[in-house]
């Protein structure tokens, strides 16, 4: 008889990605959450029902569950927490003690997850969780500080956090989608590990040893030590190859808000964070201190290559085609090109109005003409020159873009708005024959997220909500190229 498979929670589901890339072999999912909040119709949860069955998903908000915390406990056990969540950015503020802290911050998401993680008896062995890597580098005015607030709070709970930003491409998926992977370890303790034990249960399921030669080997996979051979090598070093080192000591998460600047995140691409005890003279002395180590890594890959063009459909639907008809390809054109615009606003207007000849009037010229001599000419128009002097007026630039989309290369990143009428700057665009062009139908986006065919397909839904489903996805194979080393992880520890 096989190893039972794994038992799984999927918050923010999607339409299944997670459980899709995770399989059915090591894993079985038992409980399962997706909820759009302000819309009527739940296109999401219909669609993940319809593919998985309606057993153990639920169509409600996540903070049903989570306030009160009575609620936590109606989740079935599980060993594995998934799930991809929206960067939210917490406030710039000190708790009552002075620590960094977002306790009693309602509606960001992070909480929610949180509370699940610290309620739960027993608490997941691991935590994987997907965001866009901004998360490491956020808010603008504090870099990092978002980060440091989610390292903090699983290390409270008994957990060792690893982070990888990959890139799909760049493992030869036929999309350009980067997004940071967290990855949580249960460990029995820390600070107050006697309570913890009782908690989160005797294994450790993250890395043993946090000295140099086995992080290395852990985080990168390599180690020049005589005794590499010894140490194990992490879920991420597993299933996705990098070059890197860490030449850098480890560091302590600060508490200090003033070491969040808008200069620069303390976070790297790749890391592991924990909690150790501060020694003098080699010996364990207190307190218990949060810390990190953290490199810059790029991957190490030399496989095949998926592209654009691999996904395309033989035969499309007409509906898709451009054509230049009230200028919309030339309009497509210019939204691709370099931008050196300028920018009004909207609580501005009624002063730009008041400035002789109407200086609001020329800006939605020039935003509505799609043309570069037209903004290159406003720029020594007495009105835009009034509006300068008066602070009115900010910069625009924005560089080229290849267009139409190159077909022999991986795809850019899927976005919500990726089916419409209107030009987006941001929606693909390609040559399908000389001299024709069209958008992106579903099923291709589907493809380049790596779901099967047809995936989104359900009664009423239009394409658009099929593009906006598929650009809140996360690529399949990246879970899928993980899963394995992850269930062998959990497996290893558990004998």
């Amino acid at each position: 008889m096989g190893a039972q498979r794994i038992p799984v929670a999927e918050l923010f589901a999607g339409v299944g990605g997670f459980r899709l890339g995770l399989g059915d072999d090591d894993f079985r999912v038992v409980w399962s959450n997706q909820w759009e909040p302000g819309e009527k119709a739940q296109w999401a949860t219909g669609i993940y029902e319809e593919r998985f069955g309606s057993e153990g998903h639920t169509g409600n908000s996540i903070h049903d569950f989570t306030h009160p915390k009575d609620g936590v406990a109606d989740i079935p056990d599980h060993d594995l927490l998934v799930g991809g969540f929206p960067c939210q950015d917490y406030s710039v503020a000190r708790t009552i003690s002075g620590e960094l802290g977002i306790k009693g911050e309602k509606g960001k998401l992070w909480v929610d997850i949180a509370r699940i993680i610290r309620h739960k008896r027993p608490r997941p062995k691991v935590v994987l969780l997907e965001n866009v890597p901004r998360l490491l580098n956020s808010p603008a005015n504090a870099r990092g500080l978002n980060f440091a607030i989610i390292l903090n709070d699983l290390i409270s709970m008994g957990y060792e956090v690893e982070w990888r930003v990959i890139n799909a491409a760049d493992y030869g998926m036929p999309q350009q989608r980067s997004r940071v992977f967290i990855l949580a370890y249960r460990t029995p303790g820390g600070g107050s590990a006697g309570e913890r034990a009782r908690i989160n249960g005797p294994q450790k399921f993250g890395l043993k040893q946090k000295i140099r030669g086995p992080m290395s080997k852990w985080l990168l996979g390599k180690s020049t030590s005589k005794t590499a051979s010894k140490w194990e090598k992490g879920p991420f070093a597993e299933a996705f190859p990098v070059i890197g080192e860490l030449s850098k000591p480890y560091e302590e998460i600060s508490q200090d808000l003033g070491t969040y600047t808008s200069k620069s995140s303390p976070f790297d691409n790749a890391g592991y964070a924990w909690q150790k005890q501060t020694m003098i003279d080699g010996r364990k002395i207190g307190p218990w201190v949060n810390v990190f180590w953290t490199t810059k890594v790029k991957a190490d890959y030399d496989g095949e290559y998926q592209t654009l063009g691999d996904v395309l459909v033989d035969k499309h639907d007409p509906n898709y085609e451009l054509d230049n008809e009230n200028g919309l390809l030339d309009r497509y054109a210019y939204m691709k090109g370099e931008q050196k615009e300028w920018r009004i606003r909207k609580e501005d207007a009624d002063k730009a109005r008041e400035i002789e000849g109407d200086l609001w009037a020329l800006y939605q010229k020039c935003t509505r003409g799609y043309r570069t001599d037209w903004w290159a000419d406003s720029r020594e128009d007495p009105r835009y020159l009034e509006g300068l002097e008066q602070g009115l007026i900010y910069q625009y630039t924005a560089g080229a873009m290849a267009y139409p989309d190159p077909l022999d290369k991986p795809s850019r990143t899927v976005v919500t708005a990726e089916i419409g009428k209107s030009v987006s700057r941001m929606r693909h665009v390609i040559e399908y024959e000389e001299g024709k062009f069209r958008g992106l139908m579903p099923l291709e986006l589907e493809r380049l997220n790596m779901f099967p065919d047809n995936w989104t397909e359900y009664e009423g839904i239009s394409d658009s909500r099929r593009g906006f489903l598929m650009g809140n996805a996360l690529v399949v194979g990246v879970v899928e190229r993980l899963a394995a080393h992850l269930a062998g992880l959990i497996r290893r520890r558990e004998e």
